[in-house]
C-alpha cells in the first residue's frame, strides 16, 4: 500500500509541475501576442497620414488591461517620425478627442460597435483585435490566427475618416469592407 501510494504521489507532483509549468508558457505566450500587438501599432504609426496631425501620437487604449499596461510599457514616451507618443488607458470621452489612435482590445461585440458609431466621422484610427473589427466598421483589425498576427484594414472607414494608410502596409494586409457593404 505505501509504494502505491509513493507512486501516486510522485504522480501527482509530476501532474502538478506541468500543469506549473504549462500555465507559465501561456502567460509568456500571451504576454508575447501582447508585445507583438504593440509593435505592429507602433510601426503602424509610422505609415499612416492624419489629416490634422498633432505634435503628440496620443493611443487611447480600451480592453484587457494587462494588453494596455503592455502598450503603455513598450510606447509610451517613445518617439515615431519626430512625434512623441502617450498611451492613455480607458480615455473619457474628452480624452478621447486628442486621441490618434483609439485600441480596443478585448471588449464585447455590443461596446465596440457603440464605440465604433461614436467615433465615425473623427479622425481617430480604431484598432481592435477581433476578426470581425474591420468588417463591423473597425479600421485596422490585429487578427490572431494561431501562428502569427494578420492584418486586416477597412480602406473605406479609413478613407471617410480622411486617413491614408502607405501602400506598404496595404500590400501586406488584407484589405475588407463594412458588412453593410458588402464584407471582404
Amino acid at each position: 500500500m505505501k509504494r502505491s501510494t509513493a507512486v501516486l504521489l510522485r504522480l501527482l507532483m509530476c501532474w502538478t509541475a506541468a500543469l506549473a509549468f504549462s500555465s507559465s508558457f501561456a502567460l509568456a505566450q500571451s504576454h508575447d501576442e501582447r508585445a507583438v500587438r504593440a509593435a505592429y501599432v507602433y510601426n503602424l504609426l509610422q505609415y499612416i497620414d492624419w489629416p490634422d496631425q498633432k505634435s503628440d501620437l496620443v493611443i487611447g487604449f480600451e480592453g484587457d488591461p494587462a494588453t494596455g499596461n503592455v502598450l503603455l510599457a513598450l510606447l509610451n514616451g517613445r518617439s515615431s517620425n519626430a512625434h512623441r507618443i502617450r498611451v492613455v488607458l480607458f480615455p473619457s470621452l474628452q480624452d478621447l478627442g486628442i486621441c490618434n489612435i483609439l485600441y480596443l482590445g478585448d471588449g464585447s461585440a455590443g461596446d465596440v460597435s457603440r464605440t465604433l458609431d461614436s467615433l465615425r466621422g473623427k479622425t481617430i484610427l480604431t484598432v481592435g483585435e477581433s476578426e470581425a473589427f474591420a468588417r463591423d466598421g473597425g479600421m485596422v483589425a490585429l487578427v490572431n490566427t494561431g501562428d502569427h498576427i494578420r492584418i486586416e484594414i477597412n480602406l473605406d472607414a479609413t478613407q471617410r475618416a480622411g486617413m491614408r494608410i502607405s501602400s506598404h502596409v496595404l500590400n501586406l494586409a488584407t484589405i475588407v469592407r463594412s458588412a453593410q457593404n458588402g464584407g471582404r
